[in-house]
């Protein structure tokens, strides 16, 4: 009677497929989800660049002052549920985010930033720890009105966090 079956060569290829292609799949995939978060802190800042021209443009001048770093401290988002900062109100009692209209309602990765002492230039930032490693991203946004409010975003280097 003639036996069937894989032979353990047939099965050592199997595993050997299946694992190369892990190699090549694992890495592409959690690339992604940085690309993925590391997008909120994009967004964040495109909208506090809004808010930033629309201010100027009714005020001739950005908000004055330094903001309260928040929804909390940088990279401090770790430390809350799920890895996120959960929503906040403070965002309210600040003069200078009331001011530029500004505020993140949802549960965030990235604590935010925002200084003008001089009435044509602010600055934003996006300040994050996106694998919770201790090492942090930042963000830039620099805002400039010299001829008309314009906005400019720095990423942070490839591979930084």
């Amino acid at each position: 009677m003639k036996q069937r079956g894989f032979t353990i060569i047939e099965l050592m290829i199997v595993v050997v497929i299946i694992g190369i292609l892990a190699a090549i799949a694992i890495p592409m995939f959690t690339g992604h989800m940085a690309h993925a978060k590391a997008s909120e802190a994009m967004m964040q800042l495109n909208k506090m660049a809004v808010d930033g021209k629309t201010y100027y443009f009714a005020n001739t001048k950005y908000p004055q002052g330094t903001a309260a770093v928040l929804p909390g401290d940088d990279g401090a988002a770790c430390a809350g549920p799920n890895r996120h900062f959960a929503t906040s109100t403070a965002w309210a009692a600040d003069s200078v985010w009331t001011g530029l209209g500004f505020e993140v309602d949802e549960p965030n990765l990235f604590s935010y930033h925002f200084t003008s002492s001089t009435p044509a230039i602010a600055q934003g930032l996006a300040v994050g720890d996106l694998d919770c490693d201790g090492v942090k991203i930042t963000y830039i946004l620099n805002l400039n009105a010299a001829q008309e409010p314009a906005a400019t975003y720095v990423a942070p280097p490839p591979n930084a966090d």
